[in-house]
């Protein structure tokens, strides 16, 4: 593998034991190159995030919207040690706890779908409501994708007078404002 990758055995086998400044993200690449496969990096901030105003001002639309007696919580990390990863929003409903992932514009909803999903059960959410902020962009993305509806079944309206009542809507939520 060392001479496919180009560099000595030596180079391998120090970064196969994790000694320090062996691995470069170059090293790493190449090395999977070589075993067939594709090297994928996800960054996570490391200390407060910092959100642009447009996802602000959706999660406050949707805020707005609920009773001040509903519990809502923002940026919920992610109970995993070295997990980085934070839930948007958190509603507690009378069943549990209900995940808020809002985005203000999605280019690959499997994606988005995807990480909500992973957050929703690594955060212990019953549901999921994915808001979207109300654009062309989406209104188009969502007539295009109407599976997207089975997955999450539950629209606008059925999930706000649920909220506002604070029950569980009874299935993930696609709100859109």
């Amino acid at each position: 593998m060392a001479q496919q990758v180009g560099v000595g055995h030596e180079v391998v086998a120090r970064a196969e034991r994790g000694e320090a400044g062996t691995l470069t993200i170059d090293l790493a690449a190449r090395i999977a190159a070589v075993l067939g496969q594709e090297l994928a990096a996800s960054l996570y901030p490391s200390s407060d995030p910092m959100r642009d105003r447009g996802h602000l001002a959706l999660l406050g639309r949707l805020r707005a919207r609920l009773p001040a007696t509903l519990q809502w919580r923002v940026e919920i990390p992610v109970p995993l040690t070295g997990d980085m990863r934070s839930g948007d929003a958190m509603v507690t409903v009378s069943d549990g706890d209900i995940l808020i992932e809002a985005e203000t514009r999605v280019d690959d909803i499997q994606v988005v779908e995807r990480k909500a999903s992973a957050k929703a059960r690594d955060l212990g959410a019953i549901r999921t409501v994915l808001l979207l902020a109300d654009t062309r962009h989406h209104r188009r993305m969502l007539k295009d994708h109407p599976e997207l509806i089975d997955r999450f079944p539950i629209g606008t309206r059925a999930c706000l007078a649920a909220l506002v009542r604070g029950l569980d809507p009874g299935g993930d939520c696609l709100v859109v404002m």
